[in-house]
C-alpha cells in the first residue's frame, strides 16, 4: 500500500510558502538552509559572507492576508495533531499527548491567525551578494556551498504567528465538541486555550510570542563568473525541522564556491 502523503510538510505550499516543521523564534530573512540528504537551518548568511554592502534590513512585520486565517483542507487526525503538537511546542506548551482530548475526532482543520510577514527584497539581497566574498575555510561552507550534491537556499521572507485555531470533526464530517478547560490543563499555563466563536468544536491556542512557521527561499546560482538569484518553488522537500542550529530534517541546497557552480 503506498505511503500517505504527509500534508504537515506541504500545507503552506498552495499559498506560496514552505513549512517550518518545528516552528520557533529566530528563523529570519537572510538565513540560509542547506540541503544534502537532509534539509537544515544553517544560520545567518552574514556569518560567512563578508560584503562591502551592509546586509539588507527586513521589513517591519506586516499582515499576511494571503495566509492569515486561511483554513487547511480536512486532515487525517494523525497528521493534524502532528502539526498542532509542533505549534504548541513552539508556544511553550508542556506537550502532553492530545490524543485523549481529540479521541472522538477523525479529522481536523486548522488555521494560523495573527499572521505577519517579514521580508527582504531579492534585489537588495542580490546587491549584498554581488559585493561580497564567502568564507570558504568554514567546514559547513565547504560542504554545502561547494559540494556537487548539495545546495543552499536564502530565506527572503518568513511568516510568524502566535495563535493557531483547530476545528475537529468525526468520520461523518459532524462537529466534535472539545473540552476547553481539560485541554487548557493539558497544555499548561504558557498557552492560552479558548473556544473559537460559538462552535464547541473549534479551539484557538495562543502563545506568548510569535514564532516562525513558514518561509520563502530564493536560490542563488554561481557559474564561476556571475551570480544569479532566482525563485525556488515551494515544496515538501524544502520543509525543515529547526530545533536549533544544526537541527536536521530534509533534502539538499548549494552555496557559493570559487570557480564552481554553487547555489544558495
Amino acid at each position: 500500500m503506498p505511503k500517505k502523503k504527509d500534508p504537515s510538510v506541504t500545507f503552506l505550499n498552495r499559498f506560496g510558502y514552505n513549512v517550518v516543521k518545528l516552528p520557533r523564534a529566530g528563523i529570519e530573512p537572510m538565513d540560509v538552509i542547506g540541503r544534502d540528504d537532509t534539509t537544515q537551518w544553517l544560520g545567518q548568511l552574514s556569518s560567512v559572507w563578508k560584503s562591502t554592502t551592509p546586509p539588507p534590513v527586513p521589513t517591519p512585520p506586516r499582515n499576511a492576508g494571503v495566509v492569515n486565517g486561511q483554513k487547511t483542507d480536512q486532515l487525517d487526525l494523525a497528521f493534524g495533531l502532528s502539526i498542532l503538537k509542533n505549534a504548541l511546542a513552539a508556544f511553550g506548551a508542556t506537550m502532553p499527548s492530545l490524543d485523549v482530548a481529540y479521541r472522538n475526532a477523525r479529522r481536523v482543520q486548522f488555521a494560523y491567525t495573527n499572521v505577519t510577514s517579514t521580508a527582504v527584497a531579492p534585489l537588495d539581497a542580490g546587491n549584498y551578494l554581488a559585493s561580497g566574498t564567502l568564507n570558504t575555510s568554514n567546514p559547513v561552507v565547504q560542504h554545502y556551498f561547494t559540494g556537487e550534491d548539495t545546495q543552499a537556499f536564502l530565506i527572503v521572507e518568513v511568516l510568524k504567528s502566535d495563535a493557531i485555531t483547530v476545528s475537529a470533526s468525526d468520520e461523518h464530517g459532524q462537529e466534535v465538541a472539545l473540552d476547553v478547560p481539560a485541554i487548557q490543563q493539558l497544555v499548561g499555563a504558557n498557552v492560552k486555550v479558548k473556544p473559537s466563536g460559538s462552535s464547541t468544536s473549534a479551539v484557538t491556542y495562543a502563545g506568548p510570542a510569535p514564532v516562525t512557521f513558514g518561509f520563502i527561499v530564493d536560490e542563488i546560482d554561481f557559474d564561476g563568473t556571475r551570480w544569479s538569484l532566482q525563485g525556488a518553488a515551494p515544496s515538501g522537500g524544502l520543509a525543515f525541522g529547526a530545533g536549533g542550529p544544526g537541527a536536521a530534517d530534509t533534502p539538499s541546497p548549494i552555496l557559493l564556491g570559487a570557480g564552481c557552480r554553487v547555489r544558495i
